[in-house]
């Protein structure tokens, strides 16, 4: 009996199109036969010699067979194609009894495609040339699988699909694969096609093709992207607060104590499906954004068992077999972790450290024991680098149970380490004044010179679980953990303006370490009865920690007198710990509810909300020897003969040449919350087969505290601050569907920028002896954006695109960095009076086959962004930057990224050449007349080849930064930072098997 006669009316076609559409959830199955397209029908069929007729619009995935017989209006399927695409066309019978088979479904894997077949058993499928999966679904019948047909231009296939009965299936309809497969590039331009902002993004696909070793690295692939350190994303030249970071479409926190960014190099590329990005705002994404929101997906569940080893050595040429500046450290530091042998020695009471203990009479008696706990190596060591390594695995697997095997469970495990080594010698570090005697000119006052040694080290771990009771509902866990750690030896020589020109040697010895824990539920349902409600929620739960343990630094100088002496100061002979732990608690949920069932219009409402609870817990207590004055030979001593237990203890003993004294300071500790509770209610509406609208509104209340105290009392509150504020974010899209190849995109919205927990924290740091402290405001208020977007985009291929986006935004308050005149300026932040952003966005993907046969297997990646920016600040007491009205700090004027690929099937060899540019941006302000610090434009070459070697085996050979152009700093025309990381070369192994 057929499913049909079972189901009054359309219900049986509602049902089948929840389950059975591109966006259903359930994970994929093994199907009972996969097969390449039959020998007899796989000949293109001569084109009819009459006049192209014009193709008609596309069966609704959703209609019926009479329906889809009214499509084809009788007209014969073996017709030429429309101008730029090809056709496949056949009749589905059953094996058996050689009937035609009505509303059998025929799927396009990797797009949101299906057709069913008329009441002759009729198909016809149009699409852009290329290579194609097609997937054929009975009930009752066994699954067929056609393989690689080929699609070309101005010619129409047959292909007849015979299919064979299933003597065990239920009398239902089969389960069928239909998650999103997100990976490929031709999967990402369907969907940014169908998406409903303007989005751009790279997938897995895509990334196993360049160097990169995880999700920062692959997102400056991205339009509009550059990378800042190696790690943060700067969307459309905007800074890093003009972003927001997302998980599987929840919101990240972060582990950096000083910025509200993700670092995403904590992400391996082994467990990404894609990286989005996001350039405008929808009521149901958060609204805490202005340049881009990324996006990271996870890897979806396989259909059947998957494993996948990856190998790796990278050479540097800076780096590797030389000899880099590090220190002694720790057995566990190839982890990424401290054995504890840098934490605060136990003895060190939580009271503050000093010579005399208030209320008490005399000196503190354990002043030697406390400077002789915490005294520990100061020198820097000089190992050998070895090659840069990386390992990688993952594995998965998805099955199906029950006893119409209606349920499903699925996992994924991965886990990967990495450890590298950088070397920066001969680094340029100087500070300039004005010359008074030559307005406009600059004086020379420091000039550095730098040698920093790092070894990094990151792993991860990864895991899913997904069970689906029927064929609606799935239930997911996701738990990540991602660990990294920055080992640092660095030496600082030059001569220094404030000790009159005499020569200083300032050593740091540097160790922090990064984790993340990340769980995630989430729960997927669709309910056919109520004409396919949706129901999407989440629940989060997340530890970010950093641990900087005794990071120590000691400088000394060459006295005319004495010689090189060790300098007293407050860095030198520092011991500085700090911890941070950030909890994060998160919900959310999303309902879709579609509100007609007209077969050629989709009308859905939207609503929804969002809870985010995030506490932080931030502690450092500060350290320094200071010079007794008792034994004056001392401090002429060397660093490792110095710091000796003999020549630490209490000024009154009359031989120490040291003794220990805690200058924490009053607000270096502090409590922070930010809560925000957003709802939102949007519609998405298509009008008529061209017009699609989705408009609404997020309401987002956010309250941000800081409660800063003095570590050794934990009660008393030096300074506090507080922002609450509830903002309405309105939204607009509008997509006119020009062609079915093209869309045009209007979108304007207002969004918000908030300040960092570290902005609006007063505690403050100094980078290195000589340089500007960095403090926070606490009176900072929150940024309000108003956005305009309009996008032209086409898709002339299957993977292609060509599209041109102008932009212009808005602020109302941006925060912006300032001066503050106390002592060489301290660095602070405020609230700018206003602020613009122009620019456009021009992108180019296109596959060369059209120009000639030969080129078929290149393609070309280009994208250019241009942006001006103009930022007004409010002339505060006390300010004294230079400059009041200048571009937005860290805004790039032009962003530049060109690739060229290669990619042969049939002899599995991938090649890619990757450049990319970025304008000049202000990275720190000037004070006093002094110009502001601009980086500057470098040029980035990449490149790699990979090999297929057999069935199962990848070799790849990878090289990044193949220009070493050097990263500079200017002031006016003064060189204030220059440095240069070399290039690096990776060969790289990976085992495939599924």
């Amino acid at each position: 009996m057929p499913l049909t006669s079972r189901f009054p009316g359309n219900v049986y076609l509602l049902f089948a199109t929840a389950v059975s559409s591109a966006t259903y959830f359930a994970p994929g199955v093994a199907f009972a036969q996969d097969a390449p397209a039959p020998d007899a029908a796989t000949q293109s069929a001569p084109a009819p010699p009459t006049a192209p007729t014009p193709a008609p619009d596309p069966i609704p995935a959703d209609a019926t067979a009479e329906e889809a017989a009214e499509e084809l209006k009788e007209e014969d399927p073996s017709r030429p194609p429309p101008k730029g695409k090809g056709a496949v066309w056949g009749v589905i019978t059953d094996s058996d009894t050689k009937d035609t088979l009505i509303e059998a479904q025929v799927f396009v894997l990797g797009k949101d495609k299906r057709v069913l077949t008329d009441v002759d058993g009729r198909y016809r499928i149009e699409l852009p040339p290329g290579d194609y999966d097609f997937r054929v679904v009975y009930e009752l019948h066994q699954t067929r699988r056609l393989k690689r047909v080929r699609v070309v231009a101005g010619k129409t296939r047959r292909i007849d699909v015979p299919m064979e009965s299933d003597k065990e299936a239920h009398e239902e309809l089969s389960p069928i694969e239909a998650d999103i497969e997100r990976a490929s590039a031709a999967a990402q331009i369907q969907i940014r096609r169908n998406a409903a902002t303007a989005s751009d993004g790279v997938g897995a696909q895509d990334i196993a093709k360049t160097p990169d070793r995880n999700a920062a690295d692959a997102s400056r692939r991205v339009v509009g992207v550059t990378l800042v350190e190696g790690r943060y994303l700067f969307v459309r030249g905007l800074g890093e607060r003009y972003s927001n970071a997302l998980l599987n479409g929840a919101p990240l926190p972060s582990p950096e104590p000083d910025r509200q960014a993700v670092p995403l190099d904590i992400f391996p590329t082994a467990v990404l499906s894609d990286v989005t990005v996001s350039k405008t705002f929808v009521p149901d994404m958060p609204g805490d954004f202005a340049g881009g929101s990324v996006n990271i997906h996870t890897r979806d569940l396989p259909p059947k068992f998957q494993f996948q080893a990856n190998v790796g050595l990278g050479f540097n040429t800076e780096t590797t077999f030389q000899r880099r500046l590090s220190h002694q450290g720790g057995s566990t530091d190839w982890l990424g972790i401290d054995d504890g042998g840098r934490k605060l020695p136990s003895v060190i009471p939580n009271e503050n450290v000093q010579a005399f203990v208030p209320g008490a009479s005399g000196r503190n008696p354990r002043l030697t024991e406390y400077g002789r706990a915490m005294n520990s190596p100061m020198t820097t060591t000089n190992p050998i680098s070895l090659p840069n390594g990386t390992i990688s695995a993952y594995v998965g697997n998805s099955i199906r149970f029950g006893k119409k095997n209606e349920q499903a469970f699925g996992y994924q495990f991965a886990a990967g380490y990495s450890r590298r080594f950088v070397r920066r010698n001969d680094e340029i570090l100087r500070n300039f004044n004005p010359d008074p005697q030559n307005p406009g000119q600059l004086i020379l006052q420091n000039d550095y010179r730098a040698n920093t040694g790092l070894d990094l080290v990151a792993w991860n771990g990864l895991s899913t679980l997904t069970y689906a009771p029927s064929l609606d509902h799935r239930f997911t866990l996701t738990g990540l953990y991602s660990r990294g750690s920055e080992k640092e030896g660095r030496e600082i020589t030059g001569p220094n303006a404030e000790r009159n020109g005499a020569v200083v040697y300032d050593t740091r010895l540097r160790f922090v370490s990064r984790d993340l824990a990340f769980g995630q539920l989430r729960g997927e349902h669709r309910f056919p009865s109520t004409m396919g409600t949706q129901i999407a929620w989440t629940g989060t739960a997340s530890r970010a920690k950093l641990d900087e343990p005794n990071t120590r630094e000691t400088v000394y100088s060459d006295d005319p007198t004495l010689g090189r002496s060790w300098l007293q100061g407050t860095l030198s002979g520092s011991h500085f710990y700090a911890k941070q732990s950030e909890t994060t608690y998160g919900g959310s949920v999303d309902v879709t509810q579609p509100v007609t069932r007209e077969l050629k219009a989709t009308k859905n409402f939207k609503f929804g909300g969002l809870i985010t609870r995030r506490h932080r817990e931030f502690n450092a207590r500060r350290f320094r020897y200071t010079d007794t004055g008792q034994n004056p030979g001392a401090i002429l001593l060397p660093p490792d003969q110095l710091f000796t237990n003999p020549n630490i203890g209490d000024a009154q003993d009359g031989t120490s040449a040291l003794e220990l004294t805690e200058y924490t300071r009053k607000n270096d500790a502090y409590n922070a919350d930010h809560n925000v509770y957003a709802g939102y209610l949007m519609g998405d509406f298509w009008f008529g087969e061209r017009l699609r609208a989705i408009v609404g509104a997020r309401v987002e209340s956010s309250t941000q505290t800081i409660d800063s105290f003095d570590p050794h009392v934990g009660v008393s509150t030096a300074v506090q601050a507080k922002l609450a504020k509830t903002d309405l974010l309105p939204s607009a899209n509008l997509i006119f569907k020009v062609t079915e190849a093209s869309n045009l995109r209007l979108s304007a919205s207002r969004t918000v920028a908030r300040p960092q927990l570290r902005e609006l924290a007063p505690f403050s740091f100094t980078d290195y002896f000589g340089a500007r402290e960095i403090e926070g405001n606490p009176n900072l208020d929150r940024t309000r954006i108003n956005n305009y977007d309009v996008r032209f985009e086409w898709f002339p291929g299957e993977a292609d695109v060509l599209a041109a986006t102008a932009f212009a935004k808005s602020f109302d308050k941006p925060i912006e960095p300032i001066i503050i005149s106390q002592g060489r300026g301290v660095l602070s932040y405020q609230n700018a009076r206003g602020a613009t952003n122009l620019g456009i966005e021009l992108e180019a993907r296109k596959q060369l086959g059209f120009i000639s046969k030969a080129l078929q297997d290149f393609s070309v990646l280009s994208n250019l962004t241009l942006v001006h920016s103009r930022v007004e600040l409010d002339s505060g007491p006390g300010q004294v930057q230079t400059s009041n009205v200048r571009p937005l700090a860290q805004q790039s004027p032009f962003i530049v990224n060109f690739a060229i690929d290669y990619n042969h099937e049939s002899s599995r060899t991938r090649i890619r050449v990757l450049y990319n540019i970025f304008g000049e941006r202000i990275a720190q302000v000037g004070q006093l007349g002094l110009p502001d610090i601009y980086e500057q434009p470098r040029s980035q070459l990449d490149a790699s080849i990979t090999q297929g070697i057999g069935k199962y085996v990848d070799l790849k050979l990878a090289a990044d930064n193949l220009l070493d152009a050097p990263y500079r700093f200017l002031q006016a025309d003064n060189i204030v930072q220059r440095y240069k990381l070399g290039t690096s070369v990776w060969l790289s192994a990976t085992v495939n098997i599924q």
